[in-house]
Parts: structure tokens; sequence; C-alpha cells
């Protein structure tokens, strides 16, 4: 049986890199198994059962701490949360599997993340961690990738791998559920409006069942509205995630969901409609708004 490595993180703080991470980690250690939460777990299993059965069955754990690791969106402190899952997973690897556990840190990951652990976690701080800086990402991972095959007594593949594209992330993404995306339109602000729904779409394959989440977004002039929408533009092609909207007037009707994710609502979804929100409340409240296109003179 192949050897595993359990990857433990927050879906609402580094699931893009979790499963960057997978991707990598598998073409450079050939022989172990990568566990990802989002893409392991069959629905018909039960999740915290599952989840302790695959770290005891796991030869090392990589624990990827980044900007929200600590602090919800709310700001709720989850260290004061006994019931937090990803706290008593890896509480339950510290116990267990101390030696074989790596921390993995980002350029954007705050100190408050890391301080003032709660006991059950104070194992963690004696732990050597590795950082992942937008820079040397690859090289890290390098890094990474020896240090896990040392710990299994294998050899990780020479040669250094880039960050998978986003097309090739975006095929992998979790999808997310109505009830998902309603625990956290509970704890979001940036979420406020938006509804998800099943909707058919035409593609070049014939006729799918899709889902999607969408919020209509009215300013007080067409200018302000045009504004909006070259702003969302410019986002869009930054990250790349583009939406599907329409616009009437002042009206701006704007749907999200992830094509290459069979068409369904992902991660990139909820952190594009808060994005899409924030613009919406620059727009509304600056106090004067010129023509977004307009060369400079």
């Amino acid at each position: 049986m192949a050897q595993r490595v359990f990857l433990s993180y927050r879906r609402s703080d580094s699931w893009h890199q979790a499963t960057a991470l997978k991707i990598v980690l598998q073409q450079k250690l050939p022989d172990v198994s990568v566990f990802v939460d989002t893409e392991s777990i069959n629905p018909s299993e039960h999740w915290p059962d599952r989840l302790i059965a695959a770290l005891d069955h796991s030869s090392a754990v990589v624990v990827l701490i980044g900007p929200k690791w600590r602090f919800g969106a709310d700001g709720t402190d989850r260290f004061a949360d006994p019931e937090d899952w990803v706290l008593r997973e890896l509480a339950y690897a510290l116990e267990r599997k101390k030696d074989v556990i790596v921390p993995v840190f980002f350029d954007t990951t705050t100190t408050t993340a890391y301080r003032d652990l709660p006991p059950s976690l104070s194992g963690l701080r004696r732990i050597q961690g590795l950082k992942l800086s937008s820079e040397t990402w690859a090289p890290n991972v390098d890094r990474l990738a020896s240090s896990v095959a040392k710990m299994l007594g294998t050899d990780a593949v020479e040669g250094t791998i880039q960050f998978p594209n986003p097309s090739e992330l975006k095929k992998r993404a979790a999808r997310l559920t109505e009830a998902e995306f309603e625990d956290h339109k509970l704890h979001v602000d940036g979420l406020a409006g938006w509804v998800f729904s099943r909707v058919l779409i035409n593609t070049s394959g014939g006729e799918v069942v899709g889902t999607q989440i969408s919020r209509s977004f009215s300013f007080a002039s067409f200018r302000r509205a045009f504004t909006f929408m070259a702003r969302i533009a410019e986002l869009a092609e930054s990250r790349p995630h583009h939406p599907d909207w329409t616009n009437v007037w002042t009206r701006v009707d704007v749907r999200l969901r992830t094509f290459d994710a069979r068409q369904s609502v992902t991660w990139y979804d909820i952190e594009m409609a808060c994005a899409i929100h924030a613009i919406s409340l620059q727009v509304t409240n600056e106090d004067k708004i010129g023509w977004p296109l307009r060369p400079s003179l």
C-alpha cells in the first residue's frame, strides 16, 4: 500500500494552495498518495470519522497555515472554539504523529495566526516550519517534497515544478453545495444578497445542469454602473476568473460559477463575490466618478 501524506488546511484560508500542493507533490512523490478532504472524501462518508481514519493511515502531515487560519471572516477567534475540526485534527496529529508534521506558512500569514496557541497545539511551536512565498514557490515546494520524502524513506523526483496553471486548479476545485454556501453566507458580509441556484447551461457539449450564485447591483447613474463593470473586468483579468453579467442602464446583474469545475460554484466564486461586493461599495460611496476608459491627457 502506498504511503500517504495528509494535507491539513482551511477551505476559507488556503484551499487553492492545498490543491496546488496536491498536484505538485503527487508529481514529485509518485509512490505517495496525497490526501485532501475536498477530493478524497465521498459524499456518503461521515466527515469527522473519515478525517481521523485518514490521519491514522498517513505517514506525514503537512499543515497549511495562511492568513485566515486563526480568525474567521467575522473576526471570530477559532482558538476559542473547542469543536473546530481543523484544530481538532491537528491536535490529533500532534498527539500521534508529531515527528512527521511539517507546518507551512505563506508570505500573507500574519503573526497572530501562530501566537497564543491553545494547549492542545502547543507542540506545534517546536516544529520547524517552511515558508511558501509567491516569488519562491517552486523551489520551496522542492524543499517540502524533499523533506517529506526523507520522512517517508523514499525519493523525490528531481526537477522544479511551477505552480499549476489556473485552469488545472479550477478543474480540481471543490464544488460547493447550497448548504455550504448558505453557511458561509451567514458569516461573510460580502456574500449578503447573493443567491445560490441551479441552472441549465448551454455548453459546446450540450445542455448541462450547473450551479451559480447571482446578485443585482443598482447605482445612481449609468456612469457609476459602467465604472463598476470596468473595475470588475480589471479584477477578473488579474485572477483570472470572469463573471457572466448583463447591464441595463443603472443595474448590473452578476452571475458567478466556475466553468472549468463543471459549471459549478467553487471558492473562486466566493472570493470573487466578496471582491465584487467591495467594489460596489467603493463605486457607490465615491464623490465623483470619471469615465474609466477615457485616456489620460
